[in-house]
């Protein structure tokens, strides 16, 4: 399969968002139950570490960091998401998103993406870690989802770039 890695771009959103929301209605990947809109995700998210990924054209995943705090002392940490249409999981897509926004995240002095991943999640929590996330703590219990209270397992992944140890 030949995919496609590049910026984001603000017609990209309905595709994004469509994605997303299969991710939400999979219950197993976010707290979220409906897509912001373009302007809110906008404002959230980092100008340069939104990435998607194509095939033949077709949008099929998406990857973007935003920040964690506004406080200056949190500039270089971000949280990360992730999603892949369902069609076409397991086929590298995610992996290359990954690999593309480690170096865009250094390039934007990001030394530390974090993730926060439902423990059932094992797809995501395995993907992760091949890709040098570790698990720094667990948060039982943090949020409700569809009722239910839920866990979370975070990870993050520094920079070993040496301005950044």
């Amino acid at each position: 399969m030949d995919v496609t890695i590049r910026p984001m771009k603000p017609d990209d959103w309905p595709a994004v968002r469509d994605i997303y929301r299969l991710g939400m209605a999979a219950g197993t990947a976010t707290f979220e139950v409906e897509p912001p809109s373009w302007a809110d995700w906008n404002a959230d998210h980092h100008d340069r570490c939104r990435l998607v990924a194509e095939v033949a054209g077709r949008l099929v995943g998406w990857l973007a960091l935003k920040p964690i705090s506004k406080r200056a002392a949190y500039r270089g940490v971000a949280e990360g998401s992730i999603y892949v249409h369902p069609e076409v999981r397991r086929q590298g897509i995610a992996a290359g998103l990954i690999r593309t926004a480690v170096g865009d995240a250094e390039a934007a002095g990001i030394y530390s993406v974090q993730a926060s991943v439902f423990p059932e999640n094992l797809a995501s929590l395995e993907l992760l870690q091949r890709h040098g996330f570790r698990r720094i703590g667990y948060r039982e219990k943090v949020a409700r989802r569809d009722g239910i209270w839920k866990d979370n397992v975070l990870l993050e992944r520094r920079s070993q770039l040496p301005e950044f140890l």
